[in-house]
């Protein structure tokens, strides 16, 4: 009898195992041999992959929702992600110009002269959704409206088809902050399109965060020179107009997006700061502050805070950090994700380590602190009178305002498990082909959490031809990691052994993992054609850089001869397969250079609003520009 094998196993015994296996290793198995293929084009197996593993990823829950395409959303995953992981994207195109832009959930917001577009770029949209600015000005303002007015609009936020603008003002009454629902509505058109009108200070740091019915936004103001100043902190229900304001208590000044960062979670909002007014317990450990608004209900707020590192581990490199609050899409629950480049127990290298720490869901944060409460009483009567309701909603509230900073934290860095946190480098790693770029000529960098991959766009000049000049040259550079087998193939043949244990002796979940690193990747090659080094960087000088990535693409703002003054070429680089912009040439099939400028093309003249509202739509940029190439 022949030994048994994975191909030769029942399917139901041969179902256990692969519906165990997270998406990466769903494909790999698939790609055993033929038997095993065959098995696991089931969409039985498929379905528990996408359950388990992808059901808050957007592919994973079209197909849960479609209740079918399992198979393809797990393979539309893998390949996303073994492109960014690789630095090898799809495609390369320039979508538009503009003088400012933001990109989010996958559509492009972007100001070009007179108006604000909307383009889908996730979806390759064949119209945009325009805002004429001079429309909206002319309604808010009683003096008429100047010609260069749009230049004082600033793009703040965006998401769920509602943009926020800041409309700069000269005089001490502060500035206008508006969001506006661009959302396409068929047979709507009468409803509101203007949601929220506010006053906020003037040159002050402000954040925003919305969902289609809810927005959160916030300003920094101090009351005093000398003084630490406080987050103002305001939430608005859209349908209603009510409002709750707030002082976001024992935050400091922070720098958003290094030491204090806000996100929404389900309406509620998160904000994390690494720094404190208060920090007499802080003088060997540093913590990660984070607090959670209720929307709706001013009471309902909870702060905590959790360890993040000793001081001893060595000092930071303030220059590299970066913090955000993303949502997991294995579990769905909010996460904080902070990279930092540290000297690492005082050596003399220093290299980026991104670190994953989960946070409480509001479900989550409100049972403890009702486990934890000393008023919450299992038998009183529910049908209590008016005044003893208000007394325990006052109790509540104090519930939800205590915090946990008296207590006793026990956790060391050997209590992180390798899953949470992912150096650049691995000990092994050689040296001499890190490639890496200083901050100054790093444009941009993130981390791509599903990819585990380290994404920066760099600048990289490259001799001219007669080898005295150089010229800029935009380049992707990715590095990326992957869990190991987890049989000690290179030592003793076994499992990997627990490295952690719990008090009483048990093994900790996941401390078995081990990882290696997938080497630093460039993108493009040093042999690659001109028309797409040009293409990237289309000026002998990239000058300023801002750029945006997703999980599926990155989008950036660089300058380009050709344009009018303030605007800036904006290019994709998509890592997705499915956004493929229409008559795209393959750039392995060009025949013959693309000579001249990017831009032949002016810029649009504001049209008029259909039967008086707001927005329309037109044709989208991208279509008279015309240039971009398919990559495979």
């Amino acid at each position: 009898m022949p030994p048994p094998r994975l191909d030769n196993l029942p399917f139901d015994v041969f179902y256990q195992i692969a519906t165990s296996l997270d998406d990466r290793d769903y494909i790999h198995l698939s790609r055993t041999n033929r038997i095993i293929h065959d098995s696991m084009q089931s969409e039985l197996i498929a379905r528990k992959t996408v359950e388990n593993v992808l059901r808050h990823s957007k592919e994973g829950s079209i197909a849960l929702q479609a209740q079918a395409g399992y198979r393809k959303a797990v393979s539309h995953r893998f390949d996303i992600n073994e492109a960014v992981a690789t630095a090898t994207p799809y495609s390369v195109s320039v979508l538009a110009y503009g003088s400012d832009f933001l990109y989010q959930q996958g559509v492009l917001c972007y100001r070009v002269g007179q108006e604000i577009r909307l383009l889908d770029v996730h979806r390759v949209a064949q119209r945009e959704r325009v805002l004429n600015l001079h429309d909206v000005l002319r309604r808010l303002e009683s003096s008429p409206v100047d010609r260069d007015a749009a230049e004082r609009v600033k793009l703040i936020h965006y998401h769920d088809g509602i943009v926020v603008l800041r409309v700069i003002n000269d005089d001490a009454l502060g500035d206008a902050l508006l969001a506006i629902d661009m959302e396409s509505r068929p047979g709507l058109s009468r409803r509101r399109r203007l949601l929220l009108h506010a006053v906020v200070p003037s040159d002050v740091p402000i954040f925003v965060r919305n969902s289609r019915s809810y927005l959160w936004y916030g300003c920094f103001t101090a009351s005093a020179a000398n003084s630490d100043g406080v987050w103002s902190v305001c939430g608005v229900d859209f349908a209603t107009l009510d409002t709750i304001e707030f002082p976001l208590d024992r935050v400091v000044d922070g720098d958003l997006g290094q030491t204090l960062c806000f996100e929404m979670y389900k309406e509620h909002l998160y904000a994390v700061s690494t720094q404190v007014a208060s920090n007499d317990d802080e003088r060997f450990s540093s913590f990660y502050h984070w607090f959670c608004h209720a929307p709706r209900q001013k009471g309902y707020k909870w702060n905590d805070r959790v360890w993040r590192r000793e001081h001893r581990e060595g000092p930071i490199n303030e220059m590299w950090t970066d913090l955000s609050i993303r949502t997991d899409e294995e579990t769905g629950n909010p996460v904080i994700i902070e990279c930092r480049r540290e000297w690492r127990h005082g050596k003399s290298e220093n290299h980026r380590t991104t670190y994953i720490q989960p946070l409480p869901t509001p479900e989550e944060a409100a049972e403890e602190d009702l486990r934890r409460s000393p008023w919450v009483n299992d038998n009183e009567d529910e049908d209590e009178d008016e005044n003893e309701t208000e007394t325990e909603n006052d109790n509540l509230k104090n519930i939800s305002d205590h915090d946990t900073h008296g207590q006793t934290f026990d956790q060391r860095p050997e209590k992180r498990l390798r899953r949470n946190y992912h150096a650049e480098y691995e000990h092994t790693h050689d040296q001499n082909n890190r490639q890496e770029f200083i901050a100054a000529r790093t444009k941009h960098r993130s981390y791509h959490l599903s990819a585990a991959t380290f994404i920066d766009l760099v600048n990289d000049p490259a001799p001219e031809a007669d080898g005295l000049r150089s010229r800029d040259r935009i380049r992707l550079r990715t590095v990326s990691r992957k869990r190991k087998c987890p049989v000690d193939e290179e030592g003793t043949g076994l499992l990997f052994k627990h490295t952690q244990t719990e008090a009483d002796g048990r093994p900790v979940e996941g401390s078995e993992e081990q990882f290696s690193c997938r080497g630093v990747h460039l993108w493009p090659a040093e042999d690659s054609p001109s028309e797409l080094t040009h293409l990237l960087c289309p000026d002998t000088r990239a000058g300023s850089v801002h750029a945006i990535s997703d999980e599926r693409s990155l989008l950036y703002s660089i300058s380009s001869p050709g344009l009018p003054l303030g605007n800036k070429a904006l290019v994709l680089i998509s890592f997705d397969p499915k956004i493929r912009f229409p008559n795209l040439p393959s750039l392995r099939s060009l025949k013959a250079p693309v000579v001249g400028d990017i831009f032949p093309v002016d810029i649009p003249a504001p049209g008029p609003s259909s039967s008086g509202s707001l927005i329309r739509e037109a044709r989208p940029l991208y279509q008279a520009i015309g240039r971009g190439y398919w990559l495979r």
